[in-house]
């Protein structure tokens, strides 16, 4: 073989005759990769001393400057490169690795995210962390002089979270504000446990605090996905039984504790099945729907009862699914809200759908329309807040897209994502995936492509089981056609963000 004209790659490989580029295929793969996210990095990465020392300055920016500079790269990573990651300029960057050091949580988990930074060397808490202590050994938030011993007075961090949750400001959620309650009430005592240590017993101030802590989960949920989410309405569910179980109250206390305890059953059960735990999920509905009996709350109880109902239709079990759903809406219909009655006959609707029983799915559609004509707020549940009129047009879209109506399916659904705020991030997947499912059943591929491709963009922004399943289940539709360019564009994307 003559070598006297080959070329190398800087790796060492012989470049082809045929290859202009100056790098071999695996080079310009990894490059091509470089610009869409960061690489793979072996444990001994974060031991140099740079690498710590920068840690340890508890500065991001210097840290984001270590990785780039680290040698395992080969030459240093363009601030261009790294910037990209987030979506930042070359500039912004610059100053964040000279300036002063990044304060926002928000932005710390990004980073720590991207970098793919170690958890045991993070001088803050991601959202998904699991707390070391067992649920009975909550964990204790430390001052300048160690763990502090009292909430919410003897520390401000604690006050101030204590300040978020009671004001009536922290029902307003942000994404942000959602993320950053999380962290904080991942390594904040509960207050509920911390009041009843003076005396077990179960007052008004303790019971509105607790009502409000659920209120505020019901709204983190807005914008957290449930594999980030679930574990610490668990947590919360537990701390909030063990007192029920161990303190005294009066009856009128003890049923507004009960209900609340439902409705945290209804929220575990909800995040578990978002975080793809079914049977844990069924678990939590059937424990709610006990708790919501003893407190006499018949509309909670058939929340509950459709919300198992919703879980059985999505799992296969269809038979069960329209048992459940009409005996909710029968169990209830005389003592609840206007609007109650309409979301249970929307789980009507979708168990008869998922089912394939057309006449039967408008009926409720119908039934749940009327009643939410005549909805009066007043009289509504905290936890049907988000039921509005582009929920209802989405319950009928999905309808009608599992029945294999596109055609009705496509303009309910395409006049309510057109508007729909994508800070909700994991509503925004599902209803973008059932419009895209519409349009592979109608045999418009490219659009069905254009869909998936946002719902396959937005996925990335939430740890949601069921937003995955949903994309990974349009690329098993999308498969049909592979030779339409849309489609190779979808699956080349999919395979470049690994969506696993």
């Amino acid at each position: 073989m003559n070598t006297k004209s080959a070329r190398y790659c800087d790796c060492g490989t012989r470049l082809a005759r045929d290859n202009p580029s100056s790098r071999c295929g695996a080079c310009q793969a990894k490059a091509r990769d470089l610009v869409v996210r960061s690489p793979e990095v072996p444990a001994k990465f974060w031991a140099t001393d740079r690498m710590r020392d920068s840690l340890a300055t508890w500065h991001m920016g210097r840290v984001v400057a270590a990785y780039r500079n680290h040698p395992f790269h080969g030459r240093p990573l363009p601030q261009e490169t790294v910037a990209g990651w987030v979506g930042i300029t070359q500039a912004q960057l610059s100053r964040i690795e000279s300036g002063p050091p990044i304060k926002d949580l928000e932005r710390l988990i990004e980073w720590a995210r991207v970098l793919h930074i170690p958890t045991s060397l993070l001088w803050f808490k991601l959202p998904e962390q699991r707390l070391a202590q067992a649920p009975e050994e909550p964990a204790q938030p430390r001052s300048e002089d160690g763990p502090v011993g009292s909430y919410p007075l003897a520390s401000k961090r604690a006050a101030s979270v204590l300040d978020m949750v009671t004001s009536d400001d922290a029902l307003v959620a942000t994404p942000a504000l959602a993320v950053r309650l999380a962290h904080e009430w991942l390594v904040t005592e509960p207050p509920q446990i911390v009041e009843t240590r003076a005396g077990r017993q179960i007052g008004e101030g303790l019971t509105r605090t607790v009502e409000q802590r659920v209120e505020q989960l019901r709204h983190m949920d807005d914008f957290i996905g449930g594999n980030d989410l679930y574990a610490l309405v668990a947590k919360e569910l537990r701390t909030t039984v063990s007192i029920l179980k161990e303190a005294g109250y009066s009856e009128l206390l003890g049923k507004r504790f009960l209900t609340a305890v439902g409705e945290l059953c209804q929220l575990a059960g909800w995040t578990a099945a978002d975080a793809g735990l079914p049977v844990m999920a069924q678990r939590y509905y059937a424990a709610g729907i006990h708790a919501a009996h003893e407190a006499d709350n018949a509309a909670l109880a058939a929340n509950l009862i459709s919300s198992l109902s919703y879980l059985y239709s999505n799992v296969g079990n269809l038979g069960e699914a329209v048992l459940l759903a009409h005996t909710a809406y029968a169990g209830a219909r005389h003592r609840a809200s206007a609007a109650t009655q309409a979301l249970l006959q929307e789980r009507i609707a979708w168990a008869h759908a998922r089912a394939g029983e057309l006449r039967q799915t408008q009926r409720a559609l119908d039934e749940a329309e009327l009643a939410y004509e005549h909805r009066n707020p007043a009289d509504d549940p905290p936890w049907v807040y988000w039921l509005d009129r582009d929920e209802i047009d989405v319950m009928a879209g999905r309808c009608y897209t599992e029945l294999h109506r596109p055609r009705q399916a496509e303009p309910l659904l395409r006049s309510v994502l057109d508007h729909y705020s994508e800070d909700r991030v994991r509503e925004s997947v599902l209803y973008t995936s059932w419009l895209a499912e519409g349009y592979v059943q109608a045999e418009d591929i490219d659009q069905a492509a254009a869909q998936a491709t946002r719902a396959l963009i937005l996925s990335t922004r939430v740890n949601s089981s069921r937003s995955r399943e949903r994309v990974q289940f349009l690329r098993r539709r999308l498969a049909g056609a592979p030779h339409a360019r849309s489609v190779r564009d979808f699956e080349e994307l999919y395979r470049e963000l690994q969506v696993s």
